[in-house]
């Protein structure tokens, strides 16, 4: 019975979830009320309560399924290219690093809702001292899965970092957030997306990594 009801909560948080993404996305975190939340779901507001807090802690777990989705999508990008990749061939690795992060990275216009409520979201925690420790933890969840991933890829192919794995990954994410943000301050999102991802990123992602020959223990 406990497990059923489990099952049962759990199945009640994703449906709020979806529904809080989907109403966030047509009226801001801050404008959403959660009687549409609800009403999108098909829940009440005491399902709602029983859930989540505020609509603060229902973005955080909004947040912890779009990151999730985003490294299991890495994940997938990494395995299927060095499936194929000879580490030898210089070339071959370059390609396996800019097709995962071509995968991981949605073009500018696909992702620029979630870029949106993710800055708002963000904007409201550095105002609000009682979310900063909860928006941390949830974003270094997300570091930790992508430096994993990271370091798993350049040790298959022959490569060490020239940093911090972590390091790594807050460098190329910072870099995808500022080419995004210029885009839409530009109203021009899809012509930045090529340049991003075949002039800027293979330039950093040859700075971050070397052979690992000669490597001295």
């Amino acid at each position: 019975m406990a497990r059923g009801i489990t099952r049962r909560r759990s199945e009640t948080r994703q449906r709020l979830v979806e529904a809080a993404y989907a109403v966030f996305s047509e009226t801001s975190i801050r404008d959403a009320p959660v009687e549409q939340i609800c009403d999108r779901a098909g829940f009440t507001r005491g399902a709602f309560y029983s859930n989540f807090a505020s609509k603060e802690e229902l973005f955080l777990a909004v947040y912890e399924a779009q990151m999730g989705d985003r490294a299991d999508r890495l994940r997938a990008a990494v395995e299927s290219g060095l499936a194929t990749v000879d580490p030898g061939d210089g070339d071959s690795v370059t390609r396996v690093l800019l097709t995962a992060a071509a995968q991981f990275m949605q073009s500018p216009a696909a992702d620029e809702t979630w870029y949106l409520l993710n800055a708002e979201f963000r904007a409201q925690a550095l105002r609000q001292p009682e979310l900063r420790a909860a928006t941390a933890a949830a974003e270094q969840v997300f570091h930790d899965a992508l430096a994993t991933v990271l370091q798993d890829m350049v040790d298959r192919l022959g490569l060490r970092l020239t940093v911090d794995p972590h390091a790594a990954v807050i460098t190329v994410i910072a870099l995808y957030e500022t080419m995004l943000e210029r885009a839409l301050l530009n109203e021009s999102p899809s012509t930045a997306d090529n340049s991003f991802l075949t002039e800027v990123l293979p330039r950093v992602l040859a700075a971050l990594v070397t052979p690992k020959t000669g490597e001295t223990s």
